[in-house]
């Protein structure tokens, strides 16, 4: 199943009536600025991005989805588990920027690989940040996560980090 809780966070499938409140999160600058190309995305992408995320929930059993705070049931984010073309399950996750600093970022990740390792089996999971986004990398580090590559792609500003389930972590 595509969720997991957290103390004060619910993670879930995106739903079609996500599309408002993820096309204002997604058009933002300020939270997309590390995202992908560093653009907002159009409702129409975003759109998009609901439907590919459903077709992948169907197909793999997971996928990305909705970050709502439990107590509100209000969406402040994205998060979730995507499988680019080039292989490797590779974490996601996004806050809209009147979220950040108050510990959901981290709270966020944690819930994340208990999930990925623990519920879906997973191995090896990813995570491309900017390397300007001294929060995430602060967050993937602290997590456990080892820097791979400082060119991603060859991509100076990508960063590749690579994480292990706890039990292949020696």
């Amino acid at each position: 199943m595509n969720s997991f809780e957290t103390k004060r966070l619910l993670f879930r499938s995106f739903e079609w009536s996500d599309l408002d409140r993820l096309a204002e999160i997604s058009a933002d600058a300020e939270t997309s600025r590390y995202v992908g190309d560093g653009q907002p995305l159009s409702r129409e992408l975003t759109r998009q991005w609901i439907e590919n995320s459903r077709e992948n929930v169907e197909r793999h059993g997971y996928g990305t989805g909705a970050v709502l705070l439990r107590d509100s049931g209000r969406m402040i984010g994205w998060s979730g588990i995507a499988r680019p073309e080039e292989g490797g399950e590779e974490i996601l996750y996004g806050l809209y920027r009147e979220h950040w600093g108050q510990g959901y970022g981290t709270e966020l990740l944690a819930g994340l690989l208990a999930w990925a390792w623990r519920e879906l089996a997973l191995g090896e999971l990813r995570a491309t940040v900017h390397r300007k986004n001294d929060a995430s990398v602060r967050m993937l580090e602290s997590a456990g996560f080892v820097l791979a590559d400082d060119r991603y792609d060859d991509d100076p500003n990508t960063l590749l980090y690579i994480s292990l389930p706890p039990a292949r972590m020696v």
